[in-house]
């Protein structure tokens, strides 16, 4: 469904709302959603590139067009998820006064955007109801809903809590459950010979050092048979691989980013000048990011054999199932991404606060939930 100028005019003269040449935004947002951008990532794209009015524009241009197009009894539960997240960290501007310069900018900037690869159905393609009206706006199943949100609550605990005991206990209960998830999703999938369901979903990376934030994005990906591709330009990296793993690297990534600022903090960068200090925050960055994926492979090669002995499957037959998913995987980001490249890091870190990285990365989340310290990040 698309914008019409007349009625959106005549809602803006009666509400209050952006004045008339309101409707080139409105405009410039849905050719935007059909070019593959969704509602979460314009917002991304707009904090990155413009002010905070403008932001506060695009969340009103957004909920407004979902308004026009009836989101919530016709688009994706994905969509909604993007709608939901917008309402829970912006407060909905409603009635509020823009100027012609910031209504420009962010025309300008939408009309601007790349083609990404689309995600969902942009509004053009909804049908006149949605066929699945669930209130869950999850894109996964209700059973691994159940476990990402146990997840979630653990590591919200972990990362709430000023204990490192504590938070080590929380992140380490959460790991254990999703590793153990994941294995046994895959098993399941083997035995009942289900295909494997492969999903894409864009990770947005925040500045500052945002090449060692990938980093870490990357080793959390590639630990967990998902793969990460990274567009430089919107600051925004795309994670592909089967549900449960997808979900456990976007909370793993979340919260390993939380605890590493918070060893950043703690470990300090005292240096003469601020380019000193900075190249300190970089390297100990990558350092903790190199680290941590070296630990998160040693912990899924634990779980596999773990995970094998529990089920009826030896590990000379787990294996080949996680590398068929592991292909479809690699299949999926081949045909999204035709074009893509690898790119590894390159150039000269601190060595100091590569070290001290290192050591946060050895750090976190050391201990088993029984509090025995085996410096394991699974409970085999």
């Amino acid at each position: 469904m698309g914008i019409n100028s007349t009625y959106v005019r005549g809602n803006n003269a009666n509400s209050g709302g952006c004045p008339t040449d309101g409707d080139s935004v409105l405009h410039a947002l849905t050719a935007a959603y059909e070019r593959g951008w969704q509602p979460a990532d314009i917002v991304h794209m707009t904090r990155r590139s413009l002010g905070a009015a403008e932001v506060r524009l695009a969340v009103w241009a957004i909920m407004y067009e979902a308004r026009l197009s009836k989101a919530v009894e016709r688009a994706p539960r994905s969509w909604l998820s993007h709608l939901r997240a917008i309402r829970e960290q912006h407060t909905d501007p409603g009635h509020f006064a823009s100027t012609a310069l910031q209504r420009k900018a962010v025309a300008q900037l939408w009309r601007e955007l790349p083609p990404l690869p689309a995600e969902a159905p942009p509004p053009s393609k909804w049908a006149e109801y949605r066929a699945d009206t669930a209130a869950d706006p999850s894109p996964v199943g209700p059973a691994d809903a159940k476990v990402l949100g146990r997840i979630r609550g653990l590591l919200a605990k972990a990362e709430s809590t000023d204990f490192v005991e504590e938070a080590e206990i929380f992140t380490a209960k959460a790991q254990e459950l999703m590793t153990k998830y994941a294995i046994n999703a895959a098993l399941l999938d083997a035995r009942t010979n289900t295909s494997t369901e492969i999903v894409s979903r864009r990770i947005h990376v925040e500045n500052p050092y945002i090449k060692q934030k990938v980093q870490l994005l990357n080793q959390i990906s590639d630990a967990n048979r998902v793969r990460t591709v990274w567009i430089e330009e919107v600051g925004m990296a795309t994670a592909v691989g089967a549900p449960i793993d997808v979900g456990q690297v976007e909370m793993l990534f979340t919260s390993l980013l939380i605890q590493a600022t918070r060893a950043l903090r703690d470990a300090g960068a005292d240096a003469a000048d601020a380019s000193s200090a900075r190249a300190f925050r970089r390297a100990f960055l990558y350092g903790f990011a190199v680290r941590i994926g070296e630990r998160l492979r040693q912990a899924g090669e634990r779980a596999t054999a773990a995970a094998a002995q529990e089920s009826s499957f030896t590990v000379a037959e787990v294996l080949p199932v996680l590398a068929s998913r592991s292909e479809a995987v690699e299949a999926e980001v081949t045909r999204l991404f035709p074009s893509t490249r690898l790119v590894r890091s390159r150039g000269s870190f601190d060595a100091n606060g590569v070290r001290a990285g290192r050591a946060a990365a050895d750090r976190a989340n050391l201990r088993r939930h029984d509090g025995t310290d085996d410096r394991r990040l699974e409970a085999g």
